[in-house]
C-alpha cells in the first residue's frame, strides 16, 4: 500500500474534508469531479474502509475518514519539514525549530533558554507560537510543533505523549501596590473572598489549584471579572484597579521591585504541578534534542 499511496493521495482527502463537497475539492485542486472521486475510491479501496459518507448536501467524514485526516496532516506538515530542512542545509542554515509556549515560560526560562541556544546554534531558525493549551497540543498532533513547553497537567487525553519534566516555576498572587491588602504580613483566603479577580480560565492548572485551596477552605472559589493568561495585560489590569491576579513569580518579582505589584503572602507552592516539554514519542528532531538539552542545563 505505501509504494500506492501518493501525496497527491492525501491532499485531495485533505481537500474533500475541508470543502464537504467533490465539487467544490476538485475546483480547489484544479482537477476535475470525476478525477476526485477516482482518488477518493483509490484510498478507500487502499484502506479497506468507507472514508466519506455521501449525501444530497455533499460529503462528510466517516469515523475512518476522521482517522486518515489526522494521520494524512500530520503525514504532509511532516514531509514540508523535511523539504524546509534539506534547503535549509542547501543554504548553509542547519535547520529548524517550532515551539509551542504557555504563559507560565513567557518571561523567564524561554528567553533564557533561547539566548543560550542562539549562542551554540546562531543560524537554528526558531519559530515561537502561542495559545491555549488545547490549541497548542492539537498542533504538536499535528506535526505543526515539535514540543509544547508549559505545566505539566497532564489529562488522560494527553497520556500517549512524552512528558519531560524540567523544573519546578512558582507563582505569586499580586495586587497594585496601593491596595488594601498590599503590605500586610498576613493574608488569608477569606480576606480574599468578594475581591475583583483577574485569573486563567477554568481548566488552566494555576486556576484549578487556587479553586482547590477555595474549596478545601469551605470558601466560595474566586469568578474572575477576567480570564486571561497574558502577563502584560494582567498587569496592567492588576496595576490600575483593585484587582488580584496571579503572576509567574520572576514576573511578580520584577514588578514587586520597581515597586509596581505587591506580592500577597499566601503560598501556592506546594500546589502546583511542575514545568516541562510535551512531545510526540519517536519524533525527536536534532533541533528538538539540542534545545531539550539547553533546556535542562537552563533549569539547572
Amino acid at each position: 500500500m505505501s509504494s500506492a499511496l501518493r501525496m497527491r493521495h492525501l491532499e485531495v482527502l485533505l481537500a474533500v474534508a475541508a470543502a464537504g463537497s467533490m465539487q467544490r475539492a476538485a475546483h480547489q485542486v484544479h482537477l476535475t469531479q470525476p478525477a476526485i472521486s477516482k482518488i477518493v475510491r483509490e484510498l478507500e479501496t487502499m484502506f479497506g474502509a468507507t472514508l466519506f459518507e455521501r449525501s444530497k448536501r455533499g460529503v462528510g467524514l466517516t469515523e475512518c475518514g476522521r482517522a486518515l485526516v489526522d494521520r494524512a496532516r500530520y503525514m504532509l506538515n511532516d514531509l514540508e519539514r523535511t523539504r524546509e530542512e534539506i534547503a535549509a542545509i542547501g543554504k548553509g542554515v542547519v535547520g529548524s525549530l517550532r515551539i509551542g509556549v504557555l504563559p507560565v515560560v513567557e518571561s523567564g526560562l524561554l528567553p533564557t533558554s533561547l539566548l543560550s541556544l542562539r549562542k551554540i546554534a546562531t543560524a537554528l531558525r526558531i519559530q515561537i507560537e502561542e495559545g491555549t493549551r488545547p490549541a497548542l497540543i492539537g498542533s504538536l498532533r499535528q506535526g505543526e510543533l515539535d514540543c509544547v513547553i508549559g505545566r505539566l497537567d497532564v489529562g488522560p487525553s494527553e497520556q500517549d505523549l512524552q512528558i519531560v519534566e524540567l523544573v519546578w516555576l512558582p507563582v505569586h498572587l499580586v495586587t497594585r501596590s496601593a491596595h488594601a491588602l498590599a503590605g500586610r504580613r498576613k493574608v488569608s483566603l477569606a480576606d480574599l473572598v468578594g475581591r475583583q479577580w483577574v485569573l486563567p480560565r477554568s481548566g488552566a492548572p494555576i486556576r484549578s489549584v487556587i479553586d482547590a485551596m477555595f474549596v478545601q477552605a469551605g470558601l466560595a472559589p474566586p469568578l474572575p471579572l477576567v480570564e486571561s493568561t497574558s502577563i502584560r495585560l494582567n498587569y496592567e489590569l492588576i496595576r490600575t484597579s483593585d484587582m488580584v491576579g496571579v503572576m509567574t513569580a520572576d514576573a511578580a518579582a520584577g514588578y514587586a521591585a520597581q515597586r509596581k505589584l505587591a506580592l500577597l503572602p499566601i503560598n501556592l507552592e506546594s500546589h502546583l504541578p511542575a514545568v516541562g516539554a510535551i512531545m510526540l514519542p519517536g519524533r525527536m528532531s536534532n533541533a528538538m534534542g539540542l534545545y531539550l538539552r539547553v533546556l535542562r542545563e537552563s533549569c539547572g
